[in-house]
């Protein structure tokens, strides 16, 4: 062990030892919850459905990019599905009639990209504007929902701007675009228009980020097994501090964090061998709700299984019988 993760163990056991007690997900308890089904949508290449490829005994295929990659749920409660397969972005009314369809290889032919997109991620910018990760050109590909020409912000040869592969995507309400890299293990942020900041976050991935551009993280230590620490700062390249710990009364196998909502409340999500929690946590590191639900089975390897709207609505998706179900919990 090097004398800087002997020093970030000691920090992190400090921390947790003079924690305040409404920061410990364990004090909160809670009766299991369940999803309720929203919307069914079936498999194939019309524009009322998405297309995800399956075994002939009827299973997805395992490995990501065998079906949709990426979901959003906007203001109004439409569904934006990113269809990585059939190369484009669908959008869905709460009842699921299609009402807008992107075609992104058309989009990507515009912007000036040399190859068929392939979508591993989908988030809303500015206002009128989606970000798309794609993953075949290594760019984003931004599109304007008013029509205006699509653009494309690519890698540098090096520097700030450099990124070797793209995981993930992040917006803050000023537009800046927050790029994780796990290739690199780095996220890199571009402003508006693709320029690179000269801030990089090093060792930060599985991030974060609000309206106002708080970046949140999670972190884990070797010497405490089955408890996870959320990190915050105020701004990128702010120091870390601590808002509060994941823990419970069987260990934490895995954690992720969801997002921020519009009232910057940080939504988390963790396993223990028997079952799903929730988590929303105020700006003070307040736990505000923690739900419970039974494990669920997507059906197969997508990026993000789990999302949230600006309310704080959760969502999650599972597949079977040629029909992807979108499923919400309110």
């Amino acid at each position: 062990m090097t004398r800087q993760t002997k020093l970030t163990a000691l920090l992190f056991s400090v921390i947790l030892l003079a924690l305040p007690l409404f920061a410990d997900t364990e004090l909160v308890k809670l009766d299991n919850t369940e999803f309720s089904p929203w919307l069914s949508i079936a498999r194939g290449e019309d524009v009322t459905q998405l297309l995800w490829l399956s075994e002939p005994g009827g299973g997805v295929l395992d490995g990501p990019f065998q079906g949709p990659m990426a979901f959003v749920t906007d203001r109004n409660g439409n569904l934006w599905a990113g269809d990585t397969l059939n190369a484009r972005i669908t959008a869905f009314t709460p009842k699921g009639r299609p009402i807008k369809v992107i075609d992104l290889i058309k989009k990507a032919k515009q912007a000036g990209l040399a190859s068929d997109p392939v979508l591993a991620d989908l988030v809303p910018g500015i206002p009128g504007k989606l970000l798309v990760a794609d993953v075949a050109n290594n760019a984003i590909l931004e599109i304007d929902l008013r029509n205006a020409p699509p653009r494309a912000f690519r890698s540098s040869a090096s520097g700030s701007g450099s990124w070797l592969q793209i995981n993930q995507l992040h917006s803050d309400q000023q537009g800046n675009i927050f790029i994780e890299d796990v290739a690199s293990r780095r996220t890199i942020i571009l402003n508006r228009d693709g320029k690179p900041f000269s801030q990089i976050l090093d060792g930060l991935l599985g991030i974060a980020v609000s309206r106002s551009s708080r970046v949140a993280v999670l972190a884990a230590d070797e010497k405490l097994p089955g408890i996870w620490q959320i990190l915050t700062a105020e701004k990128p390249g702010k120091k870390l501090q601590s808002l509060a710990f994941l823990r419970d009364d069987e260990p934490i196998i895995w954690a992720g964090l969801q997002g921020y909502d519009a009232l910057n409340r940080l939504h988390a999500i963790y396993d223990t061998t028997s079952s799903r929690f929730y988590v929303s946590i105020a700006e003070d590191g307040t736990i505000v709700r923690k739900l419970q639900t039974a494990h669920t089975d997507p059906g197969y390897d997508l990026t993000r299984p789990d999302w949230l709207d600006a309310n704080g609505n959760l969502y999650s998706v599972t597949i079977s019988s040629d029909h992807l179900k979108v499923l919400t919990l309110k």
